[in-house]
């Protein structure tokens, strides 16, 4: 009788250790095994890897979490280019990487910044990483009646050209409006996208390659639509208080990232150039 005891209660442990590890049909997609090295919490990640031979470092945003914030940091004076640590004391994000291209002689962006429905500045080129008030990104390209259409969006951020689209290839510069043959050639490349899990990515691909090996990379490492950002000279990638890559030049924006919608309401004046504060007033 006690050995049919003892019996019984090894089965029911059995049993419950099988429940517990028991895989849930809600856990996340498992992270693809060839990315190398991964550091942070759930939802903000970095990862180092290799795509076809190119080294590629990557933050990974897990936008599936409500509190996960995207904005943009500008110089305190529109037409100024700052260092990159300056613009990254203004915001102290979790996250940032090099965000749209300007002009190297005017310093202006070149693409339209709208946040929290407030437009910082407005240059009309490329496709726009937007993001809605319920933390959706989309990707739109600019239009002559943009400013109607940006009011729907908590950000947008101005860049280009377009690399993916539904997770082609999709690759149009001229009609974008890029006209600067240092977009076409080869270089250090910056991008961002998202994929079918909603992960937002940000990328940078530390040899110089063509905008068609960013695009077939971004397709790669998961995205499902993206867009090219500032790189070159420019490109740089900064995650919890490590510059990871390092820019070359002075900046005049960054796109950045909080893991607490806290975090980002608290920065957000410091997030704005100085003449749009003062008008807000």
């Amino acid at each position: 009788m006690r050995l049919l005891t003892l019996l019984l209660m090894l089965l029911l442990s059995l049993a419950w250790q099988g429940y517990r590890h028991e895989p849930s049909v809600r856990a996340e997609p498992s992270k693809p095994s060839s990315m190398s090295t991964a550091s942070g919490s759930k939802s903000v990640l970095m990862f180092g890897r290799k795509v076809k031979g190119v080294p590629v470092k990557m933050v990974v945003a897990d936008m599936n979490n409500p509190r996960i914030r995207l904005g943009v940091v500008t110089s305190r004076t529109l037409g100024q280019a700052e260092s990159v640590w300056k613009l990254l004391a203004y915001a102290r994000p979790t996250a940032a990487i090099t965000g749209t291209y300007f002009s190297l002689n005017t310093k202006f962006p070149v693409g339209d910044i709208v946040l929290e429905g407030d437009p910082i500045h407005l240059g009309g080129v490329g496709t726009a990483l937007c993001v809605t008030y319920d933390n959706q990104i989309r990707f739109v390209r600019a239009t002559r009646d943009r400013l109607s259409l940006w009011g729907q969006y908590r950000l947008v951020l101005g860049a280009g050209p377009r690399l993916l689209k539904d997770g082609k290839v999709h690759l149009n510069p001229s009609a974008e409006g890029f006209r600067d043959r240092g977009v076409y050639g080869r270089s250090i490349r910056t991008a961002v996208g998202i994929t079918r899990h909603n992960r937002f990515l940000m990328v940078v691909v530390e040899k110089p390659v063509s905008l068609r090996t960013l695009a077939y990379i971004m397709q790669e490492l998961g995205a499902t639509d993206a867009i090219a950002l500032d790189g070159g000279g420019s490109s740089s990638l900064f995650y919890r208080q490590q510059l990871v890559v390092a820019p070359k030049r002075h900046l005049t924006n960054l796109l950045v990232l909080y893991e607490s919608d806290e975090e980002y309401t608290r920065r957000l004046s410091a997030l704005k150039p100085r003449e749009i504060l003062r008008a807000q007033r």
